[in-house]
């Protein structure tokens, strides 16, 4: 509701919620989620409490717009393409299970949409997203690509910061940041850190929450998802420690 605040915008709730019985799966796949169902009740189930929460937030938001509910339960990644014909973002929790991770995946890897990963703590009533809107910036396809997508909440923010990091033997980034803006029409402020010691994601973290931004902009995994897992990277880090609403987009 944040992120439509401003725009003519329809919201969808969508549960992508896994079932094997709308799913061609294995019998390895078959034992894990039975495994699953201990933990965390049968499909049915986990589909009842997800629309009693979405039920329970629409009740509580009485003058809010109008949000429909979609079920597609079944075969995760499908269902994420599925919705995402029709959708200029997605928004998805920060991964806490494999529905969720599942979800995000495919959102980033298969639909190739522009995704906003809410934080754990979303909740809070003066919640902003897009008035001040960092971005951490070097120069290539992933994050123009994600800048391009975010346009409408880039032309409407109050202010724009882009941050960037420099890496021995790189060119500065700055003069590229400020180029690619200017084409775009944004007016925004461009900003090195100094590197210090911390992780590049942990900077860009760290900074937007100095500067009082609401929200961040990255692109996504430029490396394959598995690399990310393994060795780390900006994705990484800002989707482990994140607290407040990243935008991200995977370049095709």
């Amino acid at each position: 509701m944040a992120a439509a605040e401003g725009f003519a915008a329809d919201i969808c709730a969508a549960h992508v919620g896994f079932d094997p019985k709308y799913s061609f799966v294995d019998a390895e796949e078959q034992d894990i989620q039975q495994l699953r169902n201990l933990f965390e009740g049968a499909p049915e189930a986990r589909t009842a409490q997800i629309k009693a929460t979405v039920d329970a937030f629409v009740a509580s938001h009485i003058n809010g717009p109008q949000i429909t509910w979609h079920d597609d339960h079944g075969d995760i990644a499908a269902n994420v393409k599925l919705e995402a014909y029709s959708s200029r973002l997605m928004v998805i929790g920060r991964p806490v299970h494999m529905d969720a991770a599942d979800a995000l995946h495919s959102a980033l890897f298969d639909a190739h949409r522009l995704v906003l990963v809410a934080p754990r703590d979303a909740s809070s009533a003066e919640r902003t997203i897009g008035r001040h809107i960092v971005i951490g910036w070097k120069p290539g396809t992933p994050v123009e690509r994600a800048a391009e997508a975010a346009l409408p909440w880039l032309r409407k923010a109050e202010k724009v910061s882009v941050i960037w990091v420099p890496k021995g033997g790189k060119a500065p980034y700055d003069a590229s940041g400020r180029q690619f803006f200017e084409r775009l029409g944004i007016a925004a402020n461009v900003i090195r850190l100094e590197p210090n010691g911390q992780s590049v994601g942990a900077q860009l973290l760290a900074e937007t929450t100095r500067l009082g931004g609401d929200c961040l902009l990255i692109g996504a995994f430029r490396h394959s998802a598995l690399w990310n897992a393994l060795l780390g990277g900006v994705t990484h880090d800002v989707l482990a420690h994140a607290e407040i609403p990243v935008f991200m987009m995977r370049a095709r």
